[in-house]
């Protein structure tokens, strides 16, 4: 189903919400698998950070993320993501998230490909 291909690719917030917790010095690392793919992340006050996800149409996926801060809290959220082209031909990310853990907050997230 997937016509996006994330292997290899990386991305780098460019907005967040301010319940965002993804530092702007972030990146995301992609690997995919058919319409199953993954990414480890890392920036400022987090380590361990990782995602899953899967494609539910040709530009849309669903997605949970967990990360362990830098003093060791566990957490845990799900997104939902929309992936478009911008005007330069890279791809870009919008999410729709919410944490499942800790203050169980939720916002909007907007990445670019580097």
């Amino acid at each position: 189903m997937s016509l996006i291909n994330l292997d290899g690719r990386k991305f780098s917030p460019i907005k967040n919400s301010e319940a965002g917790r993804v530092a702007s010095d972030a990146v995301f690392i992609f690997e995919q698998s058919g319409d199953n793919f993954s990414a480890h992340y890392k920036g400022q006050g987090f380590t361990d950070d990782h995602l899953i996800g899967h494609m539910t149409s040709p530009n849309k996926a669903d997605l949970v993320y967990h990360s362990r801060s830098e003093d060791s809290a566990l957490e845990v959220g799900e997104a939902k993501a929309v992936f478009d082209v911008d005007d330069k031909g890279k791809l870009t990310i919008s999410m729709q998230w919410c944490w499942l853990s800790g203050d169980k907050q939720s916002g909007t997230s907007f990445y670019g490909e580097l």
